[in-house]
């Protein structure tokens, strides 16, 4: 697997960096994809108003029918990705809170939490309680609305409007607390500080990387959440383990994302395509772009792979 791919010439040695070709015309995988691999937000939802085109809904459901294996990736909690995975018709486990999660889809039977289903946990790389603590303490210096999340649920220690932003974007409900510090000597699934507007987020970003150093890893998923997760999980690993548990090689896999905590899941896949207007991180390791979810980018790539 090259570690850049998004070069002008292909290997031609410029150095160049550019935006690899648009799906339309781009090289595709010489056997057909055995699994697809999609973000959610920014990649299948509009992050305007997290809505779905309904020829996305109809090619990623043709996919699934079709036999070929549709994982959905995502920042989101479990309880948030769940609703689009169902829309979208898809069975196989879940990837949630940057790979630190992986979940069955429910089943009858299992567990509630308000009211929603858990599938079985098949892995789990949450934030130890130190470095969750740590996280904590460097949001609060800067001022940065933080929240923890633990058994499926939001924890906030303040009524901010950035909290209500992030609760209407992932359809959840806030459990507010008066101190999520002793909360968090249990640890966290990840920590995210929502801050909206730039150099504020960007002040954020550096600040966590400063002060929790390689005991974390900080990346972004949508501009203005700022996530905090244990270095083992990103959604790259989950795919690798979720393949093994799968029998599928990585080689047949295809990957589509948009933001930095994409990447490297875009260089584990076998093919992997970048929204347009993606960071050259995500350019830098794709074999091809596709248009933006209004524009109906993913069904694009899975009609052009004949999938969908």
């Amino acid at each position: 697997m090259p570690q850049s791919r998004g070069v002008v010439g292909r290997g031609a040695g410029t150095g160049v960096s550019a935006a690899p070709p648009p799906i339309s015309v781009a090289p595709l995988p010489s056997r057909r994809p055995e699994l697809v691999v999609l973000d959610l937000d920014g990649t299948c939802l509009d992050i305007r108003d997290q809505s779905l085109h309904p020829r996305i809904r109809d090619a990623v459901r043709a996919t699934v029918c079709g036999g070929t294996t549709v994982v959905i990736a995502s920042g989101r909690m479990y309880r948030s990705a769940l609703p689009h995975a169902r829309d979208l018709q898809v069975v196989t486990p879940l990837v949630c809170y940057q790979g630190a999660v992986v979940r069955a889809m429910p089943r009858e039977g299992d567990a509630l939490v308000d009211g929603v289903p858990l599938g079985e946990l098949l892995f789990e790389d949450a934030l130890s309680p130190p470095v969750a603590l740590d996280a904590l303490a460097a949001a609060r210096r800067g001022g940065w609305h933080r929240q923890a999340y633990q058994d499926e649920r939001l924890l906030c220690e303040e009524d901010r409007p950035e909290a209500h932003m992030y609760a209407r974007i992932a359809q959840v409900p806030i459990t507010f607390v008066p101190d999520m510090e002793r909360l968090l000597r249990e640890g966290s699934t990840k920590f995210v500080c929502v801050v909206d507007g730039s150099p504020a987020v960007d002040e954020c970003e550096a600040a966590m990387r400063s002060a929790l150093g390689d005991a974390a890893r900080v990346t972004r998923s949508l501009p203005q959440f700022v996530e905090v997760t244990n270095p083992n999980a990103s959604k790259g690993r989950a795919l690798r383990r979720l393949c093994e548990r799968l029998g599928v090689s990585l080689a047949d896999a295809v990957a589509v994302g948009d933001a930095p905590n994409d990447a490297d899941m875009l260089a584990a896949a076998g093919y992997a395509v970048a929204v347009e207007g993606a960071p050259q991180s995500l350019l830098d390791v794709a074999d091809a772009t596709c248009p933006k979810p209004a524009d109906a980018g993913v069904a694009l790539v899975l009609e052009r792979l004949g999938l969908g």
